[in-house]
């Protein structure tokens, strides 16, 4: 990153040990020098710890837990939001919460090639699966709902059920609307 002065001088990086030329959200801007502080506390070294668990677990995560985050994530990304409400429930010394994986099948077992299963959170689409291979994964917690669940196919959609997230992520449901012909059964994974 270059910052040109009024002069038309250009700074990038440390000028000397006093300034440093920074970047943060596309906004250019000089401020001065400073040495971190890293007194290695036993508090920062659980707190450096439980975010290398975070890191760790967010990795381990499948795509559909990873786009779960994404989606319900405001003004951060889904990692960070993940990674911040780990280290609250490792604070916490609660169990942190992770999306339960949910794949329904269509139950003949055949394509709904215009077809989709819609998941969504207030006004907020979480999930919008194509029914096209004739099932579909979602993942979602217990505690972010509650969850509406709809049918589409084609321009039609139907609204199937509306729930909160515990009831729906323990013991989800075939999902069925005989308006649009299309039943999903819950699948292993």
């Amino acid at each position: 990153m270059r910052i040109r002065n009024v002069l038309g001088n250009r700074y990038s990086g440390t000028l000397g040990k006093d300034v440093v030329a920074v970047a943060w959200h596309g906004h250019e801007y000089l401020r001065a020098y400073a040495v971190a502080s890293n007194p290695n506390s036993e508090k920062q070294k659980k707190q450096r710890g439980s975010f290398a668990e975070a890191v760790k677990a967010w990795r381990e995560l499948s795509s559909s837990q990873q786009k779960f985050y994404r989606q319900i994530a405001d003004g951060m990304t889904g990692h960070n939001l993940f990674v911040s409400r780990f280290i609250e429930a490792v604070n916490d010394n609660r169990e942190p919460e992770v999306p339960k994986r949910i794949r329904w099948v269509t139950a003949n077992g055949e394509p709904v090639s215009d077809g989709a299963l819609q998941i969504r959170k207030g006004d907020d689409n979480i999930f919008y699966e194509s029914l096209k291979g004739g099932e579909a994964e979602i993942a979602l917690t217990r505690s972010d709902g509650p969850y509406t669940v709809l049918l589409v196919k084609g321009v039609k959609e139907d609204q199937v059920l509306t729930v909160e997230g515990r009831e729906f992520v323990e013991n989800p449901p075939p999902l069925e609307s005989s308006d649009l012909g299309i039943k999903l059964v819950l699948a292993e994974i």
